[in-house]
């Protein structure tokens, strides 16, 4: 491959020096740099058609996640899509929260096709998106935050997830030009409530399955 080919598939834009970079300016580390040819191999198979049942978060933090996760682990996700699935293969209740129909209905077919029954997959305008009250508190093990509404996500995942349960954020570096935006809003309740309660933050600059640019996602154990 020539070298101006590889600049021009490596450029950045306004918003990212280049594509190892994530938008607060993190650099992808080395075994994060390994993952570059999958995302750009799943990017391409998306453009055919074709999507990885994974997550759509860095695949470090995926792998992690994945260890963190038990058969009897009770996972709430505000986004949903194929990291439905992939959550339903590794725990024993999914709470899924989707604000647009159309994809809803889409994922819904998938876990009805699929034979998932421990699937609640619910459909929420933004006025009730955030809410769990159905629930208990510290009824969580994992929160997934990848939808709208972020810092309202954060807020409700702090009271649903257990202490000692795990929150995953991601695209944690968005909203950079914007510091009262959704996405800073939430990092920064996060990072707070971290620093109170003594928890752990973990970050992950990274790519991710169909996105052949870095971006970053934080980790939090509560």
């Amino acid at each position: 491959m020539s070298t101006g080919l590889w600049r021009r598939l490596l450029s950045g834009n306004e918003l990212r020096k280049t594509r190892l970079h994530d938008e607060k300016g993190n650099l992808v580390s080395w075994d994060a740099l390994l993952h570059a040819p999958l995302a750009l191999a799943t990017a391409a198979g998306k453009l055919a058609g074709l999507r990885p049942v994974l997550p759509m978060i860095s695949f470090r933090a995926a792998r992690v996640i994945d260890g963190l996760l038990t058969a009897e682990s009770r996972v709430v996700e505000f986004g949903s899509g194929y990291s439905t699935l992939w959550f339903a293969q590794r725990c024993a209740e999914l709470v899924s929260i989707e604000d647009d129909p159309h994809w809803r209905m889409v994922v819904q077919d998938l876990v009805a096709k699929a034979g998932l029954r421990h699937v609640r997959h619910e459909f929420r305008g933004l006025d009730t998106y955030s809410r769990l009250d159905d629930y208990p508190d510290a009824y969580f093990d994992f929160a997934l935050i990848d939808g709208k509404d972020r810092a309202a996500c954060v807020r409700t995942a702090l009271t649903k997830v257990k202490p000692g349960g795990w929150l995953y954020l991601d695209n944690s570096d968005k909203d950079m030009t914007v510091p009262d935006g959704d996405v800073r809003r939430a990092e920064a309740l996060l990072t707070a409530e971290i620093g109170r309660r003594g928890g752990t933050l973990r970050s992950f600059t990274d790519f991710s399955p169909t996105n052949f640019f870095a971006e970053q996602g934080l980790l939090a154990r509560l």
